[in-house]
């Protein structure tokens, strides 16, 4: 939520909100954006102590692709192209923080903390936004590495799980490693994504006019009928109860929580504008 909230202002600022909106939709359109947003995409394929520093990553992307990114250590096209045509079968074995940096170099950007006790994301980069990112997702696995991957024993670092370096669709976007394969979430370790519906609320009305099981649903309807208003999704449940539990709020404030706060509590997921029907 920091993320998205801090570069929609950029994007107020600079007058990019058209290009950060089409961003965030082509978020969706790869299915990197679940109900809980970019941390649900990644919650079905790492441990839920690392989705942090790897959901930073897909925004530290826009802001490369929007142009306020600043790296650390630009590679040249030539070290990018290695890298890429490198990595897949690099992956095909476990490796520690220590192995990346020095196969890689330094990356292009750090994301996390230096302790070795806490998961990171490095990144690796051209001055081009058009090359894309390179991420690799670390984790402290080292406390319980299975006997076997010819890393017991060795200096406590972390371990890469997978790298995110493909594009299109978000889930073919990753490699893993052997033991990124080992670390991938059960289902019932994953962070619950509800059951989902669409409300449409129109300009001025006192209430909800509309409820659909889908957003194509909702599209059409008011299509149909070209009314003005926002089509918002909800999860089945209190709003305010949904939001605590999966992390999107954290109450901070003497009201936080009251009846009143509770009965006002917005949804905080997807919402869109319509006039007439179409979108704004």
């Amino acid at each position: 939520m920091a993320e998205r909230l801090l570069l929609e202002a950029m994007a107020a600022v600079d007058g990019s909100l058209t290009r950060w909106r089409a961003e965030c939709d082509g978020l969706r359109e790869r299915n990197a954006f679940a109900p809980t947003g970019v941390v649900g995409a990644y919650s079905k394929v790492l441990p839920a102590d690392a989705l942090r520093d790897a959901t930073a990553s897909v925004y530290a992307e826009i802001a490369d692709r929007l142009g306020w990114l600043e790296l650390d250590r630009a590679l040249s096209e030539a070290e990018f192209q290695q890298l890429r045509t490198d990595v897949g079968e690099w992956v095909t074995q476990d490796r520690t923080l220590s192995e990346l940096i020095e196969t890689f170099g330094p990356p292009s950007l750090w994301i996390g903390g230096t302790n070795p006790f806490f998961p990171k994301t490095l990144v690796y980069t051209t001055a081009d936004p058009a090359h894309g990112l390179i991420c690799f997702h670390l984790w402290n696995a080292f406390a319980n590495t299975p006997a076997g991957t010819g890393l017991e024993g060795v200096h406590p670092e972390p371990l890469v799980l997978a790298v995110r370096h493909r594009s299109g669709s978000f889930p073919d976007s990753l490699s893993f490693t052997p033991e990124g394969l080992r670390r991938r979430p059960t289902a019932d370790q994953r962070s619950p994504l509800r059951s989902a519906v669409w409300v449409f609320h129109g300009d001025r009305a006192r209430y909800a006019s509309g409820v659909f099981d889908t957003l194509d649903a909702g599209l059409a309807w008011a299509a149909e009928h070209q009314v003005t208003g926002v089509l918002a999704e909800y999860g089945i449940g209190g709003a305010y109860d949904i939001a605590v539990s999966e992390g999107r709020f954290t109450p901070s404030k003497a009201r936080h929580g009251s009846a009143h706060h509770i009965a006002a509590f917005g949804p905080g997921l997807r919402h869109l504008h319509l006039t007439d029907g179409r979108r704004d």
